[in-house]
């Protein structure tokens, strides 16, 4: 018996996957660091200027990456510039919150072609049936690459099972799980702060950083962590759960069933109830005027305004999270904080005072070259890092 066409079988497989790997490189180099040309890749990429010449020819047929233009150099032919072609594919990405769920179809450079918004309590039983519903009817016939959900609560890495939101699960399917199969697309669950994390890390302010700290202050508070240019994302993937860290032994009962958590002192949800709790123990305050109906606006609104009550409460979310957010940069050792979520609607309000408790709470040492910093990207910052989570899935899996 002959195997002698074993070897060359064997030998052609070896190139495929090796020029698999060359092209999954090059498409994420270009992704990460805007157009290059050949020569730029070829140095990167440690390997031969006719190997990626061959490759990017290949990419540029297939639609993957277009020429971009010409590399300024001071004399001579200039050589021409590859990039990722923006409409090849387009994502969707499905970003729960705590009243509502968008949905928003993204390209590959960070255009949003559409966006929708469905008003929905994250506990509701029909959670699961609405964003079904909604995804089918927002994809309709349009051509979609994949799909990227970003959610709070403690997500599974290995599986996506959100075990803070069990109705989000089905018969041990993660939301991920049921969308896939469900419209018989590729689908991909990430936490929210993660995804922010990743978002900034790529676009934002923690571009060419390497040591950086997020802070989600929303309706729940989460917490990002870059360290040594890798995102933490701990065994589980629950790593950041800044929100669930005694703060108050002798303070109110968490969602999460301990008493005096972070989230029950310093969130969007502690300011609406501390305001409403004020305003029944006598309070003066012009939040009167909308007696049970105060939203978390409503508070910034008045503070901006003056109203003493309302800084009040503000200065005192922003102390409480100073002294929380102190464990997590005596932990990591951050060179920059920033600050994301809809508390930052407060603008230097929230951020003073959070600076004033980190000065108070933390060593010298380590906040001496410390910057804290808004996110001028906001809820972008969240899209953007799914989408690239989504991009990074695809090219691991090999799914072109």
């Amino acid at each position: 018996m002959s195997f002698e066409t074993n070897p060359g079988v064997e030998y052609s497989s070896v190139v495929e996957i090796k020029k698999n790997q060359y092209i999954v490189e090059i498409l994420r180099e270009i992704y990460d660091s805007g157009a290059m040309t050949i020569a730029q890749l070829a140095k990167k990429l440690h390997t031969s200027v006719p190997s990626i010449t061959v490759f990017i020819n290949e990419l540029v047929e297939n639609k993957w990456i277009k020429e971009a233009g010409a590399s300024k150099t001071k004399s001579g032919r200039r050589p021409s510039l590859f990039d990722i072609n923006p409409e090849k594919n387009l994502i969707v990405v499905i970003d729960i919150n705590i009243h509502e769920t968008n949905f928003y179809l993204i390209n590959l450079r960070n255009e949003i072609k559409k966006q929708e918004t469905i008003t929905i309590n994250i506990n509701s039983e029909d959670i699961v049936e609405a964003i079904k519903y909604s995804a089918k009817t927002f994809i309709g016939d349009k051509n979609i690459w994949s799909i990227g959900i970003s959610s709070p609560g403690l997500l599974s890495i290995e599986k996506g099972i959100n075990y803070t939101y069990p109705l989000h699960n089905q018969n041990e399917l993660s939301l991920a799980g049921i969308l896939s199969k469900e419209l018989n697309l590729p689908t991909f669950i990430t936490h929210d702060t993660q995804a922010s994390m990743l978002g900034e890390h790529h676009f934002g302010l923690a571009k060419n950083k390497k040591n950086v700290l997020l802070i989600n202050l929303d309706w729940g508070i989460g917490l990002g962590i870059l360290s040594n240019g890798f995102i933490i994302k701990g065994a589980s993937g629950f790593a950041g759960e800044l929100g669930h860290i005694q703060i108050n032994p002798q303070g109110e009962l968490c969602h999460c069933g301990k008493k005096g958590c972070l989230e029950t002192e310093a969130s969007a949800s502690a300011l609406i109830k501390k305001a409403k709790q004020g305003l029944e123990n006598g309070k003066t305050s012009t939040l009167a005027l909308k007696k049970d109906a105060i939203r978390l606006e409503d508070v910034i609104d008045a503070a901006l305004k003056g109203d003493e009550f309302s800084i009040d409460l503000i200065f005192d979310i922003g102390r409480e999270l100073g002294k929380g957010l102190s464990m997590a940069i005596h932990m990591f050792n951050p060179e920059t904080i920033i600050i994301d979520g809809i508390m930052t609607k407060a603008g230097d309000l929230i951020v003073s005072t959070l600076s004033q408790a980190i000065n108070k709470y933390c060593l010298v040492d380590f906040k001496k070259d410390l910057e804290i910093l808004v996110s001028p990207m906001g809820e972008k910052a969240k899209i953007y890092g799914t989408k690239s989570f989504v991009f990074e899935k695809m090219l691991s899996l090999n799914l072109l």
